[in-house]
């Protein structure tokens, strides 16, 4: 459990909310007004995630000075890397498609950056998950096109939501930072900004 400064979250995602939850945090969630791109630039996954986390937060502060006055505001970003390229957010259905279909089978990597922000100081942290989904025939991937479940996650899948669904879903690293939040990153850079 967190105590000490009220802690404010710069995202609406239901995934991140649900870790925070999970352990225990109070927070309040505040969406960022810096749009999220569908495509994040190119270039190294990790400076690019953390350049956007980086202005989640500022937005968060900027557009809501009294609001966040004195809070701990902690922002996210997470990309999927594959051959060299950087996947975002599938836009349609035919986007999620490709996006999946050219994943299916073999790894990529997951890049989430968190960025912590208390009074002034800033803490920056990037976390690297290797995910290989399965192959294309065992993903049902009709069926979950039609559910619309793919919208607004970056490589067009929910790593726990799609293992509860029974895809078979290989990780190495932490399965939060797939889900957009590292737990054991957040905690050490909380504790970093509130000493």
């Amino acid at each position: 459990m967190v105590s000490g400064p009220r802690i404010v979250l710069a995202s609406r995602s239901p995934r991140r909310m649900e870790i925070l939850r999970r352990e225990g945090v109070a927070f309040e969630s505040i969406e960022s007004p810096a749009d999220d791109p569908s495509h994040p630039p190119q270039g190294d996954p990790a400076e690019v995630s953390g350049e956007l986390a980086r202005v989640k937060v500022r937005s968060v502060h900027q557009a809501h000075a009294q609001r966040v006055a004195g809070a701990i505001v902690i922002g996210a970003d997470t990309i999927c890397a594959m051959d060299g390229r950087s996947i975002g957010k599938p836009e349609t259905r035919e986007q999620a498609s490709e996006m999946l279909q050219a994943m299916a089978g073999r790894a990529h990597d997951v890049v989430t950056s968190v960025v912590v922000s208390h009074r002034g100081r800033e803490r920056t942290a990037t976390d690297v998950a290797r995910v290989t989904l399965p192959p294309l025939e065992a993903m049902a991937l009709s069926d979950y096109l039609d559910s619309d479940a793919w919208r607004g996650k970056a490589g067009a899948y929910d790593i726990e939501e799609r293992r509860r669904s029974g895809w078979s879903i290989a990780c190495v690293g932490d399965p939060d930072t797939v889900s957009g939040l590292p737990w054991r990153v957040v905690k050490r850079l909380l504790d970093e900004v509130a000493c």
